[in-house]
C-alpha cells in the first residue's frame, strides 16, 4: 500500500481543507491492516471499483469492478477502527477542518450524516466527477481537478454563535474554559450549543473537547522539544492530570499514552497517525 498526503495546492482551499491522500493498493499485495482514531476533521472518501463491509468498529475495503464509485463521509466516530485493504484499490480522501464542510453544502452536515460511516454524494454531478479525477492518471492532475471541483461548489457559511465557539474551544488562550463558561462567555444555553455542534459537525462541544485534547496531544508529542516528557503534554494540552489523560486515550484509542506513541505511525505532514498492523 502506498500513500501520498498533500496539503491543498490552492491557497483558498487552505482555509477549508487541512490536508488530501491519494491512497492505492495493487492486487499482488498482501492486505494491508491498520487501526486509525477519531479526529476532530470532517473526511471524506472517494474510492473506485471498491466495496465496503462494515462490522461496527471493523471496515475491510475489497476490490468490486462492479461498483464504479464507493464515497463515504466520516464525522462523527469516537473509538478506534479497524480498517483492512484487499485487492486493487485506488483512493482519494479529505480532511476538511472542523466545521469547514459547510461552507460547501447546501444543508447542513448532519443531512449526510445517517451513520458513523455513511455514504456520501452530496451534488447532483459528484458520481460522475468523482469517477473522472479517479480516472486521471498522474495524482497532481486527480489532486488539482479536486480542489477545481470543490472550489465551483464553495458558498460560504456564516452563524452567528458557533465559529466564534469554536474557535476559542481551539485557541490555546480559551482552551482550558469548559463548555459551560464558553456557553456564559457567549450568551447561549449548553442545550442550544449541543443542538448546533450537532448539526453541523456532527459531535457534541464535549465529545469534540476530548477528540482536540487527543489530537494535540499527538501534535505536541511529535515536536521533538515535547517528545519524552508525557508530564508536559499532560498540563500544556487541558488535561487536569496525568489520569486523566490515560483515561481519555484508553477511551479514544484502546492504549495508555507511553503505548500508543510507541505503536503507532505518522504520515507524510504529520496530520494522520495511524497504528500498522
Amino acid at each position: 500500500m502506498k500513500i501520498k498526503v498533500y496539503s491543498p495546492l490552492n491557497p483558498l482551499l487552505k482555509k477549508y481543507i487541512e490536508c488530501i491522500y491519494i491512497l492505492t493498493h495493487t492486487a499482488e499485495e498482501e492486505p494491508a491492516k491498520y487501526i486509525t482514531f477519531p479526529s476532530i476533521f470532517t473526511i471524506v472518501s472517494i474510492s473506485e471499483k471498491s466495496k465496503t463491509i462494515n462490522k461496527g468498529n471493523k471496515l475491510i475495503i475489497g476490490q468490486c469492478d462492479d461498483n464504479k464509485l464507493e464515497t463515504n463521509l466520516v464525522s462523527n466516530f469516537d473509538k478506534p477502527v479497524y480498517v483492512e485493504y484487499k485487492g486493487e484499490i485506488k483512493e482519494i480522501t479529505i480532511y476538511f477542518k472542523p466545521l469547514a464542510i459547510n461552507s460547501f453544502l447546501k444543508h447542513e452536515l448532519n443531512h449526510y450524516n445517517s451513520s458513523s460511516f455513511s455514504e456520501f454524494s452530496p451534488f447532483e454531478d459528484y458520481r460522475k466527477t468523482m469517477i473522472e479525477i479517479l480516472s486521471l492518471q498522474k495524482d497532481t492532475e486527480k489532486i488539482k481537478a479536486l480542489e477545481n471541483y470543490w472550489l465551483s461548489k464553495l458558498t460560504g457559511f456564516q452563524h452567528n454563535f458557533l465559529e466564534t465557539v469554536l474557535s476559542e474551544i481551539m485557541s490555546e488562550e480559551n482552551g482550558a474554559l469548559t463548555i459551560t463558561e464558553l456557553c456564559k462567555k457567549n450568551a447561549i444555553s449548553r442545550t442550544t450549543l449541543n443542538k448546533h455542534f450537532g448539526r453541523y459537525i456532527c459531535k457534541t462541544p464535549s465529545e469534540f473537547k476530548k477528540i482536540l485534547r487527543f489530537r494535540n496531544a499527538v501534535n505536541k508529542y511529535a515536536s521533538n522539544s515535547a517528545r519524552n516528557n508525557l508530564t508536559d503534554i499532560t498540563y500544556s494540552v487541558d488535561y487536569f492530570d496525568q489520569s486523566h489523560m490515560i483515561r481519555e486515550f484508553k477511551s479514544l484509542t484502546g492504549f495508555s499514552p507511553k503505548v500508543f506513541f510507541n505503536k503507532t505511525t505518522a504520515l507524510e505532514k504529520k496530520q494522520i497517525h495511524w497504528l500498522f498492523l
